[in-house]
Formats: C-alpha cells, structure tokens, sequence
C-alpha cells in the first residue's frame, strides 16, 4: 500500500489559509473536540461549499475538510449525511483513511431508526451539564425525549468533560439502545462497512508505522502503542468469522478518536521537549 511521505511542522498551532479559512476550521475543531458538533457542522460546512477541496495538514494525518464535516454529523446521529461528508472526502483526498473510516462506520450503522425530533443532542445535553444541571435531572428527560446519538470513547469523554456521571451515561446508552432496536441492517451492508473498516485500518496502521519511522514528530506519536493494539483489535474483529460488530464499532470509533488527540498530543510533546533543549 502506497504511503504518502507526509511531514508537518511542530510549530504549526493553526492551519493557514488565504481565504482566511483557518480560524474558521480551529474554531470548527475546537466545537467538535468539546463536544459541540452542531456548532461544528456550522464552522465547516461554509468551508466545504467555499472550498471543497480544502484540505486540513496541521492535524495529522492529512483530511478533507468534508471528513471533519461528516464527523460533526456522526457525532450528532445524522448518519446519512455523515456518510454523504465523507463520500466527498474520499473524491478530493483518496487515501483519507480517516474518512473511510468513518464512512465504514456509517454504512454499519445502516438504518438506523431516526430519533424523535424531540431527542436530545449531544449538545444539548453536554450545554445542560455545564449550566450546572444536575446528571440525575438530565437523565430524566434524556428518557421522556430520547437521545439522537450513540455513546462512544469520543462523545462519552466529552460528556464527562461537560459533568455527566456514570449513572447518566449507563441511562443514555440503555436509551439509545432501546430506539436503535427499531432500525435495521442487511447483512451485505454489515459485510460492506467491516471490509471498508478493516480497509482503512490497515492504511492507518502503515501510515502511523511510517510516520514513527521516518518523520521527526513520529518519535512523539503513540509512544505506549495503544492506537497501534486498537488497530489491531479492530482489525482481528473485521476479518473473523462471524465478524464481531461489536468489537469493530468501538475500535473503529475509538481509533478515529485517539488520532485526533493523538495528532495534539504529539505536537505538544515536541515543543515541550524542544523547549527544554534551548539554552
């Protein structure tokens, strides 16, 4: 499989951009990372229609700006138009792994049945927490509207980060668990996204093997392996038979998280270090 030598700056904080695109994609970045993808949707979609082709280099490796797009839309439970982000994502950068990724993600979620208009965002829930609304109060109307997104590592850390217990979060899983129920998914569309999946897993793993071998950031990416093992759990789960769905939901999930934090991390570390260097 073909690597891309990709290098990035250390000192890159922010992207750039002549039309002024950059602040726009961080403060698009920063709404997602807090777990905000609705005002994420709003900083990236004007990105997207202005400049399709835009690409984001600072927050490796290297996405189409439809990838962070159709992320803020999978954090939300719109499924549908994820998918369609992330179809467009792969037209401009074909080898975005993250972006297969998480359209392999979209395609196993399938049909899945579409919550009441009513339900409650990941927004919604994580603005109420830090208002100072208590978990055991949220937990209680999270149960009469319904919740319109799935809990995983990204959106459960922000919960968290937002003041969610883990009583609140047990509730919010049995409640989406409860309205997924009424959706459906083929087999062959099961089949379609674990192959897509493992696809992208294994160009993730050869570009993070490529990166921590050639690059001088790379010595600074994954230094106890753990992206590297969910890799390898995700793939193990994709290629088993029967496959288990499961395991390749949270990997998957989990490994698309841990590089963007990863990619931040990283960065943060070798300034540290080079910091300490100066005289």
């Amino acid at each position: 499989m073909k690597i891309r030598h990709w290098f990035f700056l250390a000192s890159c904080l922010a992207i750039t951009s002549c039309a002024g695109s950059g602040s726009t994609f961080l403060a698009g970045r920063q709404a997602l990372l807090r777990g905000e993808p609705d005002n994420a949707v709003n900083y990236f979609n004007p990105i997207a229609q202005a400049d399709p082709s835009y690409v984001v280099t600072s927050a490796a490796p290297r996405k189409s700006i439809w990838t962070y797009l159709g992320r803020a839309y999978y954090n939300s439970g719109r499924y549908a138009e994820a998918k369609g982000a992330f179809d467009k994502a792969l037209t401009y950068v074909e080898d975005d792994y993250v972006a297969q990724l998480y359209r392999g993600l979209t395609v196993l979620r399938g049909d899945s049945a579409r919550p009441p208009a009513s339900a409650f965002t990941l927004q919604e829930i994580s603005y109420a927490l830090r208002e100072g609304v208590a978990p055991r109060r949220v937990g209680a109307i999270a149960r009469e509207r319904g919740v319109a997104f799935d809990l995983n590592a990204e959106t459960e850390s922000q919960l968290r980060s937002a003041g969610a217990d883990s009583i609140l979060l047990d509730d919010l899983k049995k409640i989406r668990a409860e309205s997924a129920k009424k959706g459906t998914t083929s087999d062959k569309q099961r089949s379609e996204g674990a192959k897509e999946i493992a696809t992208a897993l294994a160009g993730l793993r050869d570009w993070l093997d490529f990166t921590i071998a050639n690059t001088t950031q790379g010595r600074y990416w994954d230094p106890s392996g753990e992206i590297r093992g969910e890799i390898s759990r995700g793939l193990r789960a994709a290629t088993t038979s029967p496959p288990d769905w499961g395991t390749i939901i949270s990997s998957a999930e989990s490994v698309g998280y841990k590089l963007e934090e990863e990619s931040d991390r990283a960065r943060r570390d070798e300034s540290e270090e080079l910091r300490r260097m100066r005289p």
